[in-house]
């Protein structure tokens, strides 16, 4: 019988990967203080992250024996390659982050609780799917970790990013289906799921309305926490003067 989403292999991973995420993030808080190490850690996990979507291609290619597959044609796959480089190659707060890092953190976290590639092989080990697997985990990981060590900082004045790099993504979805002849790519002809209407016209409706929400909320949090800090400090000050 081949994985299947939340069976036992599935579950075993997930638990696995959350252990590590949440226990390495904690120490790494607790002992990475330096700015400068932090970027090292910062680069390190990008490298595995860009080792991971590079083993993940190869191994698709090789199992459908088309070398053009060695380009991402998905969302979370053309993300996990812009991100490890955006980050090994680029600075702080860079412009490819502030609209890959959006993408990476959403796809990875949804892929790897539900990931539909999951019973393409009796084995769960399988290296199209074990592969698939870490470089969505390390995506989101990663992302994680650009906001803990506040690498990346949220703005919703960097919308632009989110429509230029969509635009880059569809524009390379379509050569890849009509040079390549691929089926589809970035979700433009079929569904993410069977069944339903979720295609990339769908889907980006959908992360327009997330985006917004998620920088309303952020923007009134930021500027409450602003108020906090604002008003300890008169406090400070009062009691300072008294």
């Amino acid at each position: 019988m081949n994985p299947q989403i939340f069976g036992w292999e599935h579950l075993i991973f997930l638990a696995t990967f959350a252990i590590f995420m949440i226990v390495s993030l904690i120490l790494l808080g607790i002992f990475i203080k330096d700015e400068k190490n932090k970027v090292i850690i910062l680069k390190l996990t990008a490298f595995l992250l860009l080792l991971f979507i590079i083993w993940n291609r190869i191994s698709i290619s090789i199992s459908n024996k088309r070398w053009t597959y060695l380009i991402p044609d998905s969302f979370c796959g053309m993300s996990s390659l812009v991100l490890s480089l955006a980050v090994l190659i680029g600075k702080k707060d860079n412009n490819i982050l502030h609209f890959v890092f959006y993408i990476s953190i959403v796809g990875g976290f949804l892929t790897i609780i539900y990931p539909t590639f999951i019973g393409q092989n009796s084995s769960f080990f399988y290296q199209n799917t074990i592969s698939g697997l870490l470089h969505h985990g390390f995506s989101f990981y990663l992302s994680v970790m650009l906001l803990i060590f506040g690498w990346f900082h949220p703005n919703y004045q960097k919308w632009l990013n989110i429509l230029i790099g969509f635009m880059a993504y569809i524009n390379l979805g379509t050569f890849l289906i009509t040079v390549f002849g691929y089926d589809d790519a970035f979700y433009i002809i079929n569904p993410i799921l069977d069944g339903t209407y979720l295609t990339v016209w769908f889907i980006g409706i959908i992360f327009a309305v997330i985006y917004i929400l998620f920088f309303l909320i952020y923007e009134i949090a930021k500027r409450k926490h602003m108020d906090r800090i604002k008003q300890n400090n008169s406090e400070g000050a009062k009691y300072n003067n008294d």
